[in-house]
């Protein structure tokens, strides 16, 4: 049964016993990230769009988010989610809007995405996208975890991250337990909340950084 967790930041229940493949979370979402999709209701304006929601590819969802209906659609691994007016229907004539916010310069791709998925249009995947620091340090970060939690040792931790030099290399207080240890701390961060920011959920003054692409 969906329910809104605010502290969580999670729309939908999921049994946390799931695999993370199988669970299908709807994370709270604010107005501002949310392609407008509305009625159109002018006269004497060029022909627009028609609504058809069985046009939009991918796995649909429609939930209620308070103050319309949300949709959200999966394309392999993407998700796009626009906000729904009360009035629109099935058939009809629509327009999009787009909230005049701060960082509207850098929401445009997703925006566009959004667009084309109502006419039809799988979004186009990136295989080129660039890895970055921080997406690396955040999986390294899940990897030393969920070895901590299963007993896994340091040096068995370290071993399965970076390789099986790692065991040449290690000492009692080297760098690479520092790093072991700076991973765990990491992801117990994420436990108690950090996730949250990762997820857009909770705002930040400025990006952390790490988010430089890899070279």
């Amino acid at each position: 049964m969906p329910h809104r967790s605010t502290g969580g930041g999670c729309d939908s229940a999921e049994d946390p016993r799931l695999d993370a493949r199988e669970a299908r979370s709807y994370w709270i979402t604010a107005a501002d990230e949310l392609l407008h999709v509305r009625a159109s209701r002018g006269h004497g304006a060029p022909a627009r769009p028609v609504f058809d929601l069985w046009r939009v590819p991918g796995r649909k969802r429609l939930t209620l988010d308070g103050t319309g209906l949300m949709l959200l659609t999966e394309v392999s691994a993407q998700r796009l989610r626009m906000s729904l007016a009360d009035d629109l229907c099935d058939g009809a004539a629509y327009t999009c809007a787009v909230p005049l916010s701060p960082g509207l310069r850098g929401q445009l791709g997703a925006f566009n995405a959004q667009a084309q998925a109502l006419q039809g249009h799988a979004p186009v995947e990136d295989s080129t996208r660039s890895v970055t620091r921080a997406a690396l340090l955040h999986l390294r970060a899940l990897q030393a975890l969920d070895g901590a939690q299963a007993g896994a040792s340091h040096r068995d931790i370290a071993q399965a991250i970076f390789g099986l030099e790692a065991a040449v290399r290690w000492h009692a207080d080297g760098e690479l337990r520092a790093q072991v240890r700076h991973l765990l701390r990491r992801a117990e961060a994420y436990v108690d909340g950090g996730y949250l920011t990762l997820a857009g959920i909770r705002r930040t003054a400025s990006d952390r950084p790490g988010d430089e692409p890899m070279r």
